[in-house]
C-alpha cells in the first residue's frame, strides 16, 4: 500500500514538473499594470508638538508641486493633519463618530492628492500618536501622479494578496474534505479539521495584515482589531491538534496554552474596552506566551516522538518546523524593524506549511481509502461466496444466530441435483457454471424477500424476516429453472423445501432450517422418482 502513497506522490510531483517546464518554456502575455517609479519625497524637519505625544514635520514643496500630484505612504497608530500654507487638505484619525476605547487608528495606507501650483508652498504633517514609541516617527513617503500612485499600490499588494488566497483556499479545502468524508469509513483524521482551522485563521490574521486588504474593504480600525484578534487565535488550533494526537501525560500543557490564549483575548477586550490598556500594548503579551508555547510544544513532541513512536505525529513535523520557524523570525524581524515589519516571514513559512499539510491529506485521504478497500474485500472473503456471489455459511450462520424467538422467519433450502454426473461428464467449468445458474435463479426469485446464501457444494438456502410461505417466489424460482433446464445439454434440476418458524416446535432458527432441508430432501427424492419412471 506504501508504493501505490509514493507513486501517487511522484505523479503529483511529475506534473507540477511539467506544468512549470511548459511556463518556462512558452512565451505568455497578461494583462499587467504598469507605472513609473514613485519619488521619493523630500526630507522634512521634526519638531515636537505642545502635547508629549504631539509633533510636527514641514518642508517647502519642490518645483515637481507645480503640478498636480499625489502623496503615497503608509501610517501606524498615527492620526495626523495636512497642512498646505496653513489650509488642511486632509485629515485621518479625527473621525467625530469614532468609538471612544479605541485610542489607535491602526494602519492605513494614505492618497493625499495636492493641487496644482503647490509648489514653494510649505507642507506641514501634524502627527499625534497614543504611543510614546511611535513618537517621531516619519512614514515612507513618495509621489506621482495619482494614477501611478494607485498602480504602485495595486501591484505592490497583488502578489500578498495571491499568496493569501492560496492559503485561505487551501484551508478551506482541507476542511471541507474533512467534514464531507466525517461519516465515511475513509474519513480525514480529525488532527486535519484542526490544522484547516489553523490556516484559516493565520490566512485572516495575514490578510489584515496586509496592504491587499485596505485595498478591498477600507475600514483601518477594523483590521486593527481583526489583526490583533486573529494573531491571538490562530496558535489555539495547533495547540489542540499537537494534544489531540499525543499519547504522553504532557499533552496536557498543550490544552493549557489553549485556555492561555483564549485567557489573553479575553484580557485583552477587556482592558481595550475600559480604556485601561491597547490591545496593541498586550502584543508583547501575546508574543511571550507564543515563544513559551513553542519552547513547551518542541518539548512534548519530543516526549512524544522517541518514547510513544507516534507516526500520526511524526507526518507533521516538517509543517510544524516550517511554522514554528517562520512565527520566530517573524517575531524577531517585528522587534527589530521597531514594530513596522509584519507578515513576511509567516506567509512563506504558512504557504510551505500549506503545500506540505495538502500532500500529507493527499496521501492520508489515498491510505485511506486503500485500507478502506483492502478491509472490505477481506470482510467480502469473509461472508460472501467468491463464485456465486451470495453469502456464504459464516454468513447464513450468523442469520440464524441473530434470530430472535419472537421474530419471523422462513426458510428455503435448495440442492442443486446431478452436480456430481455434471462434474465428472462434462467437466468442473460446466459444473461451477451450473452452480452460478441456480443461484441467479434463486437471486432473481427471492432476492427482494430475504437474504440468499451458498451453504455448502450445491446447497443453498433463503432466509427472510417474514411469515410468508413464498408461493410466488417458489413459482417464479421453478419457471427459471425449467427455461435453463431447456436450453442446457445436462438436466437441470434443484430440489427445494420451505419452512416458517413456529414457536410451538421450533426451539431455534435453526429448527426452521432442519424442516426446510427435510421438506428439500423430500422434493429431490420425488424428482429423482420421475426421472427413473
Amino acid at each position: 500500500m506504501k508504493y501505490y502513497s509514493r507513486a501517487l506522490i511522484i505523479v503529483i510531483i511529475l506534473a507540477t514538473i511539467f506544468v512549470i517546464g511548459m511556463a518556462i518554456e512558452f512565451d505568455h502575455s497578461n494583462i499587467i499594470i504598469k507605472s513609473d517609479t514613485l519619488k521619493p519625497f523630500q526630507e522634512m524637519r521634526v519638531s515636537d508638538g505642545p502635547n508629549r505625544c504631539e509633533y510636527k514635520a514641514k518642508v517647502i514643496l519642490n518645483n515637481d508641486f507645480v503640478m498636480p500630484q499625489t502623496l503615497l505612504f503608509k501610517t501606524s497608530h498615527l492620526r495626523f493633519k495636512i497642512y498646505v500654507n496653513e489650509k488642511m487638505v486632509y485629515s485621518f484619525g479625527y473621525e467625530e463618530n469614532a468609538v471612544s476605547f479605541l485610542k489607535s487608528p491602526g494602519t492605513s495606507y494614505h492618497l493625499v492628492e495636492l493641487p496644482a501650483m503647490s509648489s514653494n508652498k510649505e507642507i506641514v504633517f501634524d502627527f499625534q500618536s497614543p504611543y510614546s514609541n511611535y513618537h517621531g516617527f516619519l512614514p515612507d513617503i513618495q509621489y506621482g501622479t495619482k494614477g501611478e500612485c494607485i498602480a504602485y499600490y495595486q501591484n505592490k499588494s497583488m502578489y500578498s494578496l495571491f499568496s493569501l488566497t492560496v492559503v485561505l483556499l487551501g484551508g478551506l479545502t482541507i476542511m471541507i474534505l474533512y467534514f464531507v468524508t466525517k461519516n465515511k469509513k475513509y474519513a480525514l483524521s480529525k488532527s486535519f479539521l484542526y490544522i484547516s482551522s489553523f490556516i484559516f485563521l493565520v490566512s485572516i490574521w495575514l490578510f489584515f495584515q496586509s496592504d491587499s486588504c485596505q485595498l478591498m474593504f477600507g475600514y483601518p480600525q477594523i483590521m486593527y482589531f481583526a489583526d490583533l484578534i486573529s494573531l491571538v487565535l490562530f496558535p489555539v488550533p495547533l495547540n489542540l491538534y499537537i494534544y489531540d494526537v499525543s499519547k504522553n501525560e504532557k499533552r496536557k500543557y498543550m490544552l493549557y496554552f489553549a485556555y492561555a490564549y483564549a485567557a489573553t483575548l479575553v484580557l485583552n477586550l477587556l482592558l481595550q474596552v475600559f480604556g485601561l490598556v491597547d490591545m496593541f500594548q498586550l502584543v508583547l503579551l501575546t508574543h511571550s506566551l507564543m515563544a513559551l508555547n513553542m519552547i513547551v510544544a518542541v518539548y512534548v513532541v519530543h516526549v512524544e516522538l522517541r518514547i510513544e513512536k507516534n507516526k500520526d505525529l511524526r507526518m507533521f513535523i516538517v509543517p510544524l518546523a516550517l511554522v514554528s520557524a517562520g512565527g520566530l523570525l517573524e517575531m524577531i524581524l517585528y522587534y527589530y524593524s521597531n514594530m513596522t515589519q509584519t507578515s513576511f516571514a509567516l506567509r512563506i513559512a504558512v504557504v510551505a506549511f500549506l503545500v506540505v499539510i495538502i500532500i500529507n491529506a493527499i496521501k492520508s485521504y489515498y491510505d485511506n481509502l486503500l485500507e478502506l478497500k483492502q478491509a472490505e474485500y477481506y470482510e467480502q472473503l469473509a461472508s460472501v461466496d467468491m463464485l456465486t456471489n451470495l453469502g456464504n455459511r459464516n454468513k447464513y450462520e450468523q442469520f440464524l444466530q441473530s434470530h430472535e424467538p419472537n421474530q419471523p422467519l422462513t426458510a428455503v433450502l435448495f440442492d442443486l441435483n446431478y452436480l456430481k454426473y455434471i462434474n465428472d461428464n462434462f467437466g468442473h467449468v460446466v459444473g461451477d457454471s451450473a452452480l452460478k445458474k441456480c443461484a441467479e435463479c434463486i437471486k432473481e426469485a427471492f432476492s427482494n424477500k430475504g437474504e440468499c446464501f451458498r451453504i455448502g457444494g450445491d446447497e443453498f438456502a433463503v432466509l427472510t424476516k417474514a411469515d410468508d410461505n413464498l408461493q410466488k417466489e417458489c413459482h417464479i424460482f421453478e419457471k427459471l429453472v425449467q427455461g435453463w433446464n431447456k436450453r442446457l445439454s445436462y438436466i437441470f434440476s434443484v430440489a427445494y423445501g420451505v419452512a416458517r418458524f413456529n414457536p410451538k416446535t421450533d426451539q431455534s432458527a435453526y429448527d426452521t432450517a432442519k424442516r426446510a432441508d427435510f421438506a428439500m430432501y423430500h422434493m429431490k427424492e420425488e424428482q429423482k422418482r420421475k426421472i427413473i419412471l
